[in-house]
């Protein structure tokens, strides 16, 4: 069994940082975490990892809103595509995802998810994959950004129980509109399949979103964006989640989808221990200006966003170390803090945090090693290194 002791000047435990830091990992679990000076092994026994005094080593980032990259998207469902955005996010830091669908025809939708549904737990070369995100089709056509009005529907436990039978039951998480007709139904439904329930693209008042709440939705898909907004009369769903402590609220840091004021005002809100950082990266993600697909919609991404032909945001380009260094440089969190909303978090809001999010003994071995620069030099996925900078 491989066995990798990874060193660092700095290294992330749940409850401090540990200067001149190893992380010793046996198969795809970390056996131990301490000082060089605390903890012994012998190099003839542990392939070392990691050099450089000035690194940081961090729990590996967890993505829940992922839809693509490299030109591919998730819902192609091949190797080809699934391995390349898997390679992709690994190289970026993030060791696990939850590949997220786009409101699309039934026959499409439910031939991603089938597909979709094999890649979970199954080895891949970069990050993994822990799940499904619907988001969609159960969403406000009033809200729909850059999905397709034509294939959204009203919210649906009958749909929902087949996309959640076809995937194998691998859905996590289910982006939709609690306010259509249907929809709080379906949030109980979810719910007692174990579904995590988020709002979005969602018209939704304050008091249908604080309806949902009360049935056991739990987060808000990229905040601010396609949702209702906030008013001093008409707080919306951005005031009913930023009201509401337990609700885990996505936000895309790219500066593009959600200003540093308003990020500013989240974490005033909502405190850093409630905010997960996601991409919502989309297939033109690490690929120059053009034209791109996004279901059956073309995009352009020129000057650093995507956007249909009528000037709509379509998802980002954002991946999650630059999401990381842009939150240290715009608010005065430590890193430490930033980098929970991309670790510790989402594993809480998945409900694995006994298994990923944090470095301790008896976790999966999923870790980044980041320069001073917050850039990544090596990712670690299982126990597998599967990027290196050299």
């Amino acid at each position: 069994m491989k066995r990798l002791a990874v060193t660092a000047g700095r290294v992330m435990t749940p409850d401090r940082i540990i200067l001149d830091g190893v992380v010793l990992v046996e198969g795809a679990k970390i056996l131990e975490v301490g000082s060089r000076t605390a903890v012994r092994f012998s190099e003839g026994e542990f392939e070392v990892v990691g050099h450089h005094s000035r690194h940081l080593l961090a729990p590996g980032f967890i993505d829940i809103h992922i839809h693509g990259a490299l030109g591919r998207d998730v819902m192609e469902g091949t190797d080809e595509a699934v391995e390349a955005i898997s390679r992709f996010l690994a190289a970026h830091g993030t060791t696990s995802f939850l590949a997220t669908t786009l409101t699309a025809s039934p026959i499409a939708t439910l031939k991603a998810v089938e597909a979709l549904g094999g890649f979970v737990d199954r080895p891949l070369p970069g990050a993994r994959m822990l799940g499904l995100h619907l988001e969609g089709p159960f969403i406000n056509p009033e809200k729909r950004g850059a999905h397709p009005a034509k294939h959204i529907r009203r919210p649906s436990t009958l749909i929902f129980d087949q996309l959640l039978a076809r995937s194998g039951h691998r859905v996590k998480l289910i982006t939709l509109a609690p306010e259509v007709e249907g929809g709080l139904e379906l949030i109980r439904f979810a719910r007692s399949k174990e579904v995590i329930v988020s709002l979005g693209h969602s018209n939704a008042t304050l008091q249908e979103a604080q309806a949902a709440f009360g049935l056991g939705a739990g987060n808000a898909t990229h905040l601010f964006n396609a949702m209702r907004g906030f008013s001093h009369r008409d707080p919306g769903t951005v005031g009913a989640v930023l009201t509401a402590p337990q609700i885990w609220a996505e936000l895309i840091a790219d500066g593009v989808h959600v200003s540093p004021a308003a990020i500013e005002l989240c974490l005033r809100c909502k405190g850093a221990e409630r905010i997960l950082l996601i991409s919502d990266a989309v297939c033109a993600t690490g690929m120059p200006e053009g034209q791109y697909r996004l279901a059956d919609t073309e995009i352009t991404l020129s000057e650093g966003t995507c956007r249909t032909p009528d000037g709509t945001l379509a998802g980002s380009i954002l991946t999650q170390d630059q999401a990381l260094r842009n939150m240290v440089g715009w608010t005065r969190l430590p890193v430490q803090s930033v980098l929970g909303m991309l670790t510790r978090n989402p594993a809480q809001s998945l409900g694995i945090a006994d298994s990923k999010g944090t470095l301790a003994a008896g976790k999966d071995a999923d870790m980044v090693l980041l320069d001073r620069n917050l850039r990544v030099h090596t990712t670690i996925v299982q126990g597998e290194v599967s990027h290196n900078v050299g």
